[in-house]
């Protein structure tokens, strides 16, 4: 993926932090949840809004916005500014490397309503990634799900229970070459993204 562009956080308090550009509040949350996130290049997020489109009947569920069409690593419930700024450095003294990951499979999950799309075999880089970040984030007082990490980007929610899932003949190769920190809040019934923070993955 291309080198995505810092975007300093939206919602800043009196007497802030800042830590190398990340701008926390000492007192108060920024954002209601934080996320560590792959995005997508926007060839990719192109190729999966065409898929679903013809793939799929247009009564399948509620499309994903373009703009939540990522793949969470890591996430955080409503963490306090005090854990974000503890979060920080751990993140950023990661040296993890580079990797190309193919989207070639997909799923669904009856007991969420979820349909997604995701890599099979996924990297040993992506799953060592993904490890790495939860620990990090669990250190901090965020617990992390129980079940194993499932590399996944979800399509459509709400999806019924009698849907049947098209062939896979896909094979979308994705250079992934950084991951982001991004915050959500629901505002009057929307939600607002913001990416906070993009770190760099390694070339081996």
């Amino acid at each position: 993926m291309g080198t995505i562009p810092l975007i300093r956080a939206s919602y800043l308090f009196p007497s802030t932090i800042v830590i190398r550009n990340f701008v926390v509040s000492p007192t108060k949350t920024v954002a209601d949840n934080y996320f560590l996130a792959l995005t997508l290049p926007s060839s990719a997020t192109e190729q999966l809004i065409n898929w679903r489109a013809t793939a799929l009947p247009a009564d399948a569920g509620i499309p994903v916005a373009r703009e939540q069409l990522y793949m969470v690593l890591a996430w955080m419930n409503a963490p306090s500014a005090s854990q974000l700024v503890r979060l920080q450095p751990l993140i950023a003294s990661l040296q993890s490397p580079s990797f190309t990951l193919t989207l070639n499979d997909a799923g669904y999950w009856p007991r969420s309503g979820q349909l997604w799309v995701g890599c099979r075999p996924a990297p040993r880089e992506l799953l060592q990634l993904a490890d790495l970040l939860r620990s990090r984030v669990a250190r901090v007082g965020c617990p992390q799900p129980a079940f194993p990490f499932h590399p996944h980007i979800t399509l459509l929610r709400q999806v019924p229970a009698s849907i049947r899932l098209p062939g896979r003949d896909f094979s979308w190769p994705i250079t992934c070459q950084n991951f982001s920190l991004m915050s959500s809040r629901y505002q009057r019934g929307r939600l607002t993204l913001n990416t906070e923070h993009c770190y760099p993955l390694f070339d081996r």
